[in-house]
């Protein structure tokens, strides 16, 4: 690391400094820099000045007659060297950071500029201490990822209340008390009192009471004010025949009031049969393939677009077949998507490939969730077709990147992507080496290191069968 200096240099030095005396020079420079070493034409310590007698702790009294290269760290010895070997300038010494081992503690970095002393080839290395400095970017870096640590942890909160405020089947509003305005609502609060294109987040709560129906709406303001708990009071809407129940919840936000109102969710069934029907409709004219099984992984259902990108003609032709026949290669990653979404609820944005009906492989993303029903395990996938690649013939290339799995820490317990990433690679090495000796088990066992027997093994486990040849069975 270079720092050119940028100073204005005295304007004529020869005269300024002719009758200082040698002493004095030696005591300006040690009072100018923390440590300053006199070194001969070949790099050799000639002799050392320290400001401060506990910098080293008199490690550098062993430094006279060694040469510079050998006291500092491993990863120094080219800077130094390169430091040694450039041409000096002496109004704008290049600087650079150069680490000295410490015996008891961490090592020491020292920032020196290189200056000529004599036409002989002396030179003066004069340094400065870059602890304060190094401690204040590792401050800095540690703030930094601290910051980030909490705004992605920020935003997985504001994810979570968002998914949990627009689920709930009951409307709910939030309101600043003080301005009498209504902050935000969720889906359910949304289509229920939207009307005409006009959005109610904004606009003030009696808007959405009307003024014949203030009083009571203050009443119950107030009680849940007093009482700091959940109060509910039946309110009558505009347009509605009868009233409705609503709950109401005061607290306080960084210095402003806040009330939550919930509304009664009114004719829940019907909705909810309403909603899954146009949730069905939606999800069979997606562009993304919609895939649900069991937890044995056979088929329940898909979506058309699912059959399009398979080249299935119908879903007689899907369901009741392992969705492993489809994704990735052989169940492996399917059983894997299905741990983690034990384990962590979903999983998003998955990596692997789709096999079509007729040998094409497409790059998809896969993402997924579960759910329980009759104590029964459904899992549902959604899978995109990959756009930064387009569909290719079927390649015998590894399907899994370390991204990939480095991807599922967090998700999937460690010993388990150990044993599913073991038993990729085996299966990876055995058909990479049945390519290469065309089929010879005899000729890939001795390529694997492995005996017949163990290789044969390893194909029944691995489910890898083959024409395999006659030279193969002679052995």
């Amino acid at each position: 690391m270079e720092h050119p200096s940028t100073g204005r240099q005295f304007s004529d030095p020869s005269r300024s400094f002719a009758n200082l005396e040698a002493a004095m020079v030696a005591t300006m420079v040690t009072a100018a820099t923390d440590v300053a070493l006199l070194l001969d034409d070949a790099g050799t310590i000639a002799d050392v000045a320290i400001r401060e007698p506990d910098l080293f702790g008199e490690v550098e009294k062993g430094w006279i007659g060694k040469k510079l290269v050998d006291v500092v760290t491993i990863e120094s010895r080219q800077k130094v060297e390169r430091m040694l070997s450039e041409q000096l300038d002496q109004e704008s010494p290049a600087r650079r950071e150069i680490n000295h081992p410490m015996p008891h503690g961490a090592d020491l970095p020292i920032g020196y500029s290189m200056m000529p002393l004599t036409k002989t080839g002396m030179r003066l290395a004069l340094g400065r201490d870059l602890r304060t400095m190094a401690s204040l970017q590792q401050n800095l870096i540690e703030t930094q990822l601290a910051l980030e640590t909490d705004y992605a942890r920020l935003r997985s909160t504001e994810t979570q209340y968002r998914v949990l405020f627009d689920t709930a089947l009951e409307p709910i509003i939030l309101v600043d008390a003080g301005a009498g305005r209504i902050i935000d609502a969720n889906l359910a609060a949304r289509q229920r009192f939207e009307t005409d294109g006009k959005r109610i987040a904004g606009a003030g709560l009696s808007t959405l009471f009307g003024p014949a129906n203030q009083s009571e709406l203050d009443a119950l303001i107030a009680a849940a004010r007093n009482s700091g708990e959940s109060e509910t009071a039946s309110v009558a809407l505009p347009g509605e025949d009868k009233k409705v129940p609503v709950a109401a919840r005061f607290y306080r936000q960084h210095g402003s009031s806040r009330i939550i109102l919930r509304f009664a969710a009114g004719n829940a069934a019907d909705k909810d049969g309403i909603e899954r029907n146009l949730i069905a409709q939606l999800s069979n004219s997606l562009p993304d393939g919609i895939a649900v099984v069991g937890p044995d992984g056979l088929v329940q259902d898909v979506n058309e677009s699912f059959l399009d990108v398979t080249e299935m003609a119908s879903r007689n032709q899907v369901v009741g077949r392992p969705l492993g026949d489809f994704l990735g290669r052989r169940g492996v990653e399917l059983a894997i998507l299905m741990k983690a979404i034990d384990a962590e609820g979903f999983v998003r944005n998955f990596s692997t490939h789709l096999n079509s009906r007729y040998g094409g492989v497409v790059e998809v993303e896969v993402s997924g969730s579960a759910i329980t029903r009759n104590d029964q395990r459904f899992y549902g996938f959604s899978i995109r077709e990959a756009t930064r690649t387009p569909p290719r013939p079927a390649p015998s290339e590894p399907f899994r990147s370390a991204h990939d799995m480095t991807g599922l820490v967090g998700r999937v317990p460690l010993r388990e992507i150990v044993r599913e990433t073991a038993d990729i690679i085996e299966q990876l090495c055995i058909e990479a080496a049945l390519d290469l000796t065309r089929n010879n088990r005899a000729s890939a066992a001795e390529m694997l290191g492995l005996s017949r027997q163990s290789l044969y093994s390893k194909l029944r486990r691995h489910g890898i069968s083959g024409n395999f040849s006659e030279s193969d069975e002679t052995h």
